[in-house]
């Protein structure tokens, strides 16, 4: 195999869709940078290229590209829900007592006085 050029692959990358590509891998990368730094975990940027010889023609190729994008997000939070006999969820415990909680009403307001 003949040695490629030192910069074969950047120069790919410059050509692959009039250098469209390159501008949206660079999108991509400053998108990752901001979204690991606000979240605070890991980005993935993949490009992916195929390259696919003609058949009829020796020495011609038809290349396309994929940038892939793997966003780091925010944590999602978590609902506890209990499981029934008959098969629903609801928020409250089936085989916990209900207890009859009411609202207590304070008749006299007492002065706060600052300690020193």
């Amino acid at each position: 195999m003949p040695t490629p050029r030192p910069d074969l692959a950047l120069h790919v990358i410059k050509q692959l869709r009039s250098g469209r590509t390159l501008d949206d891998l660079n999108k991509a990368i400053a998108e990752a940078v901001d979204r690991s730094r606000e979240i605070g975990k890991a980005s993935e940027i993949t490009l992916k290229i195929k390259i696919k010889p003609d058949k009829g023609q020796n020495g011609q190729y038809f290349l396309s590209d994929q940038i892939i994008k793997k966003m780091p997000e925010y944590d999602r939070g978590q609902t506890i829900l209990f499981g029934t006999p008959e098969g629903n969820l609801q928020r409250e415990d089936p085989a916990q007592q209900r207890l009859d909680l009411r609202e207590v009403k304070q008749e006299t307001q007492t002065e706060l006085k600052e300690a020193n």
